[in-house]
């Protein structure tokens, strides 16, 4: 893959699906190709979603309107419209910006948060949490205590499994993984955190390179993670 000159991020929410007046059409759910086409933009990240709740036609995580009857703020109810919305054409947010990037020569990577943190029963909490609970966090005092525990088989399936809807269904660019809403990936206990998520990123990069075999295609795998060293160290990435 040529490497892109310049990377565009859009969480898909703040930047799109917060600011689409019901009822969204193809061309709206288009825009973020169409806001960068022209600008030199060669490579438009777009978030999968807020948490661990996804935006497009998940068969795998929980999409944004599951699991919820009663909408607290107008912005949010939006995105879940939105979503409505897309799927009266069939379609959905992710599969329209793709498509539209392939048109218009713009690569997108969409990006998986790795990590989340939110409790059961939240607006962001995922299926797999929502189910589980306890069994699949880490457990620990503070923020981290519904976090993802990544030394779970369980854990790590679950988000490849996401990963390969993503390029298998969706045929995306390419894949972001984002571990940058989470400073823990283990428990604290945990001596070979390290060892587990280096094994699990050679097993995303592997499944992207069966996909890609597949698919008679290249497919770059894309990491965002600490500008230090000892940082990425501290959460078990030994970038």
């Amino acid at each position: 893959m040529q490497k892109p000159r310049l990377i565009y991020y859009n969480d898909a929410h703040h930047f799109h699906g917060k600011r689409i007046e019901p009822p969204a059409s193809i061309h709206m759910l288009q825009w973020p190709v169409d806001e960068v086409a022209g600008t030199g933009v060669d490579l438009l990240v777009l978030g999968l979603g807020y948490g661990d709740v996804y935006f497009h036609n998940s068969k795998v995580g929980r999409v944004i309107g599951q699991k919820k009857e009663v909408w607290e703020n107008y912005i949010d109810w939006r995105i879940m419209r939105m979503v409505e919305e897309a799927a009266k054409f069939d379609t959905d947010q992710v599969r329209e910006v793709t498509s539209r990037g392939r048109e218009l020569g713009v690569r997108v990577f969409p990006s998986l948060k790795v990590q989340d943190g939110a409790q059961p029963g939240g607006d962001r909490c995922g299926l797999l949490k929502w189910e589980q609970g306890k069994e699949v966090c880490l457990g620990v005092e503070g923020r981290n205590e519904w976090a993802y525990d990544f030394a779970l088989e369980t854990v790590r399936q679950n988000k490849l499994a996401l990963i390969r809807e993503i390029l298998s269904d969706y045929q995306a660019d390419g894949i972001e993984l984002d571990f940058m809403f989470g400073d823990a990936y283990c428990k604290p206990d945990e001596t070979d955190a390290a060892s587990i998520l280096s094994e699990y990123m050679s097993q995303v990069r592997s499944t992207a390179r069966e996909i890609g075999v597949q698919q008679d295609r290249e497919i770059p795998v894309m990491v965002r993670v600490c500008l230090e060293r000892e940082d990425n160290l501290a959460m078990g990435l030994d970038v």
